[in-house]
């Protein structure tokens, strides 16, 4: 295949970082973005030399896109994707997949059934510094690890992210579905698939949702390994941080930047994340490289069900306080 025809449904924050980097590839064109709000896609269309499509299935039916990039409103997901893939083109779509695992399988089978690539935004295990501690997890330099603690905690939604749909449970998820998922896959890389979740939830500040505003879940590992997540938006002053324990060793991070670790017997040491490729740059390179190659996408539409089993098993194991099998 020669040069990939790239098209956007969705000009907010995250959707002008994917077609941005999409544009920046010498094998790919951006012909169409569009948007729900007219306004919005104008604006970057005009940025990119391209034309603001009237709506998703104007988009959908141009020639010159065969690959599109999904980073509308999460309830949106599973019926774009869906529609795109009926219209024989490849999507990356962003985090979270769907809203349920229903939903996440209709996509799968969709694209199956129509010959084309899915691919899902998790983009935290390609940030530099995540990716740094994978790579440090694998020369075993610390040994096997065993645990991960992580805690992402923040206020309300404000400013240019206080959208009406992230207010409502039924658009948005909550935070293991808007947010969390990023951690819950940066967990998954390190410690393999969740076995079972346990979970308390509830909602102690933020009003103007009606969703709970923390989530604390426990995690039980297919290979043995034992983690903890705190997460949501009840924090007035938040947290974004975690640890990694390994029968050698450890690791800790602060934010998307500050990482440090430990080898039994040795000096505590900073973790460098120099000459990692900017991780949005990477997922969207990864899935224009496998639509142009032909080959299966880095981050299939599986891993994103994934994820999205443990945020629906931990809503149930909340609601029946119990730990619940996660269903992949």
């Amino acid at each position: 295949m020669g040069q990939v025809g790239v098209g956007l449904i969705g000009c907010g924050n995250m959707g002008r970082s994917l077609v941005t980097a999409a544009a920046a590839l010498d094998f790919c064109v951006v012909p169409a973005v569009c948007d729900a709000v007219a306004e919005s896609a104008t604006k970057l269309a005009e940025e990119l030399g391209a034309e603001a499509a009237a709506d998703a299935a104007d988009l959908l039916a141009r020639d010159d896109i065969t690959a599109v990039l999904v980073a509308a409103p999460n309830f949106t997901h599973c019926e774009l994707t869906c529609q795109a893939a009926q219209a024989g083109k490849h999507v990356f779509v962003e985090k979270p997949m769907a809203l349920n695992t229903a939903d996440c399988t209709r996509m799968i089978e969709t694209a199956q059934a129509n010959g084309v690539k899915l691919m899902v935004g998790q983009v935290l295990r390609y940030i530099p510094s995540f990716c740094a501690m994978l790579d440090l997890l694998r020369t075993g330099d610390l040994g096997e690890p065993f645990a991960i603690r992580t805690t992402r905690i923040s206020g309300g939604w404000s400013g240019q992210h206080r959208a009406p749909w992230r207010l409502k449970k039924e658009l948005s998820g909550g935070p293991l579905f808007e947010v969390s998922q990023h951690e819950l896959d940066f967990m998954r890389c390190v410690l393999g698939d969740v076995q079972s979740v346990g979970a308390v939830m509830g909602n102690f500040r933020e009003k103007e949702i009606d969703y709970e505003d923390l989530d604390l879940l426990l995690l039980d590992f297919k290979q043995g390994g034992k983690g903890c997540l705190m997460a949501g938006h009840a924090a007035v002053w938040g947290s974004y941080d975690g640890m990694i324990l390994c029968t050698k060793g450890s690791i800790q991070f602060n934010g998307f930047g500050s990482c440090e670790y430990m080898i039994e017997g040795r000096e505590k040491r900073q973790l460098s994340a120099e000459g990692y490729e900017p991780g949005v740059q990477r997922e969207v390179r990864e899935f224009l490289e496998a639509v142009r190659d032909d080959t299966a996408p880095t981050i299939p539409g599986e891993e994103g069900r994934k994820n999205v089993a443990i945020a629906e098993a931990a809503h149930l194991a909340a609601r029946e306080q119990r730990m619940v099998p996660v269903a992949y």
